[in-house]
């Protein structure tokens, strides 16, 4: 067995599409022993036992260079897509290692070497291993922001700051990639490529040439105009590309390998010539070490600390979503789909950097420093500290965790609300924040006049009433993958339990005391801050939130999305969301405007802020719902998303409580009423709906629990009936009605906005992607039941009847009938160049279900362009709209809105 040890060797590994490299890399100068250097050609379309053996035997004869060599680690350089963290394959439709397709590598390694738990084994993206090889060279060491970049079939990238690779903060793209990032008609990669290149060439020329390498020849002998008409375009596509990351990045170097740097030459005079224009000073350097860099760099990975770990971001948050960029640049897609939607503000209105809001600390006497859960106060802490002690800043702080309750006390408190120990469901609560706190000692806290500055800091600050109050807010979705991460944990709790459980609590209990206690202080908060980002925040005046939410109560508004993949996930959205991380296994949800879990991103001068939608509806019921504020209040009632089973499975069948239920057993005030419109679908896809028409339901439920017993399949066709999808359906889904989606639909789904309350009864004897039994709740469903719908009623009542209401010469209106139950009304807008609208003083959510792209006007607005599958809200007050269709085919929009 290889045990942990500090002796000789590190293995190095570059797997690439048709071979491995491998080398051991001495552990302490971090230079290749040049005679271990092994490479073996492998078939990617091979079985998996093929390819990973093949891979184990270049591996083994690397070993073998050096008899009774000793390994301290193995670090791999691998393709994506693929599951860095744990180890796990996830490519699949890539043209190389299919076979490998959801392939635990790293136990398969473990095994086959014999080695201990604690034996460094790491995984890194290619590209990022090239890049950090290249940057600890001792050319490269004097660097200190070092951009790397591949250009072969693909277009690599990685920003390395001090020897570390980042994939987020300032000036870094999301992920820390830029091939998906949207450029001219579609990405990057698209013009950035051999691909590009090939295609541009044989379209001059009429050829059919397939080598790059080919192209350059020519080009280097100057006898072909074509060739070098190629790659001057290819040079001006990476300029245009490069230039806002290098200048947002201020990097310091840039450096360039694969297979296309080889011809730098015919290139680099465009690229620089940008930078020379823009008076930017970079060191240029063309890579000769190659796939030796990406071995050195993945060995380097196992001798990083824990501490180098976190400031890479791997730890804080378990997840493959990249974080909301730092800034606006290079994140809008004039093409498409757009991930990142924000709102312009003014000029100069979004703060960004510690410094700057220690600066403004600086000026006061006192500071509270409150927030939402989740945020790590510590951090927040340490960062402003390093301001005030560089400006001689005498400060004394106070942490409101000093003034928690005994968390056995709070245990006790939150229990009746978190339901059975091995409930999916609790009871919102109806705590206050102050029932967590020793709020008396903190109201009664003085400050300390020793210190020319006082802070408190901490989620409850607000509680010591002193002047001058800074909110931290924070994206739910940064809150879960901080809580799959481990480092973060429940409200005024220190256990680490499991994510499901923690997320209970989050929903049921957290969340609500929050959401109040902001509520609470709304009024009296000086600065909002976002601090999503774990070495940067950024901030705004209160008052500049306040007018900015005002005006959007009275224009169109966008809420960013987010995506989460799924046992059932598909591949429709990694196919047509062009910025989306293609590396996640499946994409099954994509939060499109669930409001108690998105966010509002505001924008001024590049500068990003994301705040809670709920701000917005607690600020503007009145505007955003119209004459139906008094009913819903602040609660948004509406919700779309999307579930996406192309390619993926079937989702359970599954059920939602009647609204009597819900209400008596979690407390929630309107119940999970849905709709299936069908975004898109395959030949064969079918929607589950309702029952046989000669359902026994005692029968039907001793099946269902026989099947969870016994772990095993049961044929649902002969209870649950099935029909047809075809896009532009829509599938009315009223509270206790039995369904599903089959495999092969992108569903948009129309909804009330409560989200979590699925009874699931049969799902296909199948694991989550941890690997753990989905819960089943036979019970739950059974007290919910409609067993009268079924047979022939189900298609009169429950598949909507589409109906003429207004018909034009450009333009009609179509009714999707709902259900009584549906307190919702769905309508399709359908025209061949402009529409007029009126809100009648109600909100309307909508979406663009087919055609290009349009451009809502709204009275008071400037005009807002939108493209295919975008979510977007009307809001009450704007009162009036006009809807112009920029396609050269009729566009369809969804409108929902109260009846």
């Amino acid at each position: 067995m290889y045990e942990h040890t500090n002796k000789q060797y590190i293995l190095g590994i570059d797997i690439g599409g048709s071979h491995i490299t491998a080398a051991l890399v001495d552990d302490s100068s971090g230079l290749i022993a040049e005679q271990t250097i092994t490479r073996k050609r492998i078939d990617a379309a091979a079985d998996s036992e093929t390819i990973l053996f093949g891979w184990m035997a270049a591996l083994h004869q690397t070993i073998a260079t050096i008899p009774g060599a000793l390994l301290s680690g193995i670090g791999i350089a691998m393709p994506g897509p693929f599951n860095y963290e744990e180890g796990i394959c996830l490519m699949r439709g890539v043209n190389k290692y299919d076979a490998l397709y959801n392939v635990d590598v790293l136990k398969f390694i473990r095994k086959q070497f014999d080695l201990a738990q604690t034996f460094p084994v790491k995984f890194e993206n290619d590209a990022c291993c090239f890049g950090l090889g290249e940057s600890i060279s001792a050319e490269l060491q004097p660097f200190e922001n070092v951009m790397a970049i591949t250009l072969g079939t693909g277009f690599g990238a990685t920003f390395i700051k001090n020897q570390l690779i980042k994939k987020e903060g300032k000036g870094i793209p999301a992920n820390g990639e830029l091939y998906n990032f949207p450029y001219l008609d579609g990405i990057a990669e698209d013009y950035i490529s051999a691909a590009w290149m090939l295609k541009k060439y044989n379209s001059l020329t009429g050829n059919r040439v397939t080598e790059v390498a080919h192209i350059a020849a020519l080009a280097l002998d100057k006898q072909d105009a074509n060739a070098l008409i190629v790659f001057e375009g290819f040079g001006n596509h990476l300029a245009t590309c490069l230039l806002p990351w290098i200048k947002s990045f201020k990097a310091h170097c840039l450096v360039i390998g694969g297979s296309i740097a080889k011809s730098s030459t015919l290139f680099i005079a465009p690229l620089k010539k940008a930078l020379s224009n823009e008076g930017i000073q970079l060191e240029i350097k063309i890579s000769i070490l190659m796939e030796l860099s990406a071995i050195t760099g993945a060995a380097y990975l196992t001798k990083q600390n824990e501490k180098e770990k976190l400031a890479d971001g791997s730890l804080w948050r378990k997840t493959s979503q990249p974080l909301l960029p730092f800034n606006s640049a290079g994140t809008i897609n004039e093409t498409g789909y757009n991930m990142y939607p924000f709102h312009k503000i003014g000029t100069g209105d979004i703060y960004t950097g510690y410094d700057s809001m220690a600066e403004w600390m600086a000026t006061k006497k006192t500071v509270m420093i409150d927030g939402f859960g989740g945020n790590d106060w510590t951090e927040i802490q340490a960062k402003l500290a390093t301001y005030f002690t560089k400006n001689n800043i005498s400060v004394r702080w106070f942490e409101t965790i000093n003034f928690q309750k005994p968390e056995a006390e709070i245990n006790k408190l939150v229990k009746p609300f978190l339901g059975e120990e091995d409930a999916v469901w609790g009871t919102r609560a109806t705590l206050s924040l102050q029932d967590f706190y020793d709020a008396e000692k903190l109201t009664n806290l003085q400050p300390d006049a020793a210190h020319s500055l006082n802070i408190i800091i901490g989620t409850g600050a607000a509680f010591a009433g002193w002047a001058s109050l800074i909110y931290v807010d924070l994206p739910k979705n940064e809150i879960q993958y901080r809580m799959r991460a481990g480092s973060t944990t429940n409200l005024c709790s220190g256990q680490l339990i499991a994510p499901a459980t923690m997320y209970k609590r989050f929903y049921f209990v957290d969340w609500i005391v929050l959401s109040k206690h902001r509520r609470q202080v709304t009024d009296t908060i000086d600065l909002i801050a976002d601090g999503q980002w774990k070495d940067d925040i950024s901030w705004c005046y209160a008052a500049t939130v306040k007018r900015a939410l005002l005006n959007m109560s009275t224009d169109v508004i966008r809420a960013r999305p987010w995506f989460e993949a799924g046992t059932w996930g598909g591949n429709w959205m990694k196919e047509n969301i062009p910025q989306i991380n293609k590396k996640e296994i499946n994409y099954a949800w994509s939060f499109e405007l669930i409001a108690p879990e998105n966010g509002i991103v505001l924008e001024s001068n590049n500068n990003l802020l994301e705040i809670s939608f709920d701000w917005l509806m607690e600020l503007q019921t009145l505007a955003v719902l119209g004459k139906d504020a008094k009913r819903f209040g602040t609660e948004f009632p509406i919700r779309f998303d999307f579930l996406d089973t192309f390619d993926g499975g079937n989702l359970s069948i599954q059920c939602h409580p009647s609204l009597q239920y819900i209400q008596d057993n979690f407390g929630e005030n309107i119940t999970q009423d849905e709709t299936y419109y069908i975004l898109d679908c395959k030949d064969n896809a079918k929607v589950y709906l309702g029952f046989q028409d000669d359902i026994n339901a005692a029968d039907f439920k001793k099946e269902l629990n026989a099947s969870v017993e016994e772990n095993r399949a049961i044929d649902i066709d002969r209870y649950v009936q099935s029909f047809e999808a075809r896009k532009h359906d829509l599938f009315l889904i009223p509270n206790k009605t039995i369904h599903s989606a089959g495999k092969d639909n992108m569903v948009l789904e129309i909804s009330a906005t409560p989200y979590i309350f699925t009874f699931k009864m049969y799902d296909w004897v199948r694991l989550d992607l941890e690997g753990n039994p989905r819960p089943i709740n036979i019970d739950h469903a059974f007290n919910n039941l409609d067993f009268t719908r079924k047979g022939a009623s189900v298609k009169e009542g429950l598949i909507s009847k589409q109906t003429m209401l207004e018909n034009h010469n450009d333009w009609q209106v179509v009714n999707l009938s709902t259900h009584a139950d549906h307190f919702y009304a769905v309508h399709r807008l359908e025209f061949s160049t402009t529409m007029q609208c009126h809100t009648n003083n109600q909100c309307h959510v909508m979406m663009l279900v087919e055609g290009e792209s349009i451009t809502i006007k709204t009275r008071d607005g400037s005009p807002t362009r939108f493209y295919y599958a975008e979510t977007f809200i009307i809001p009450a007050a704007a009162n009036g709209y006009e809807i112009i269709n920029h396609g050269k085919t009729q566009a369809k929009v969804i409108q929902a809105f109260i009846k």
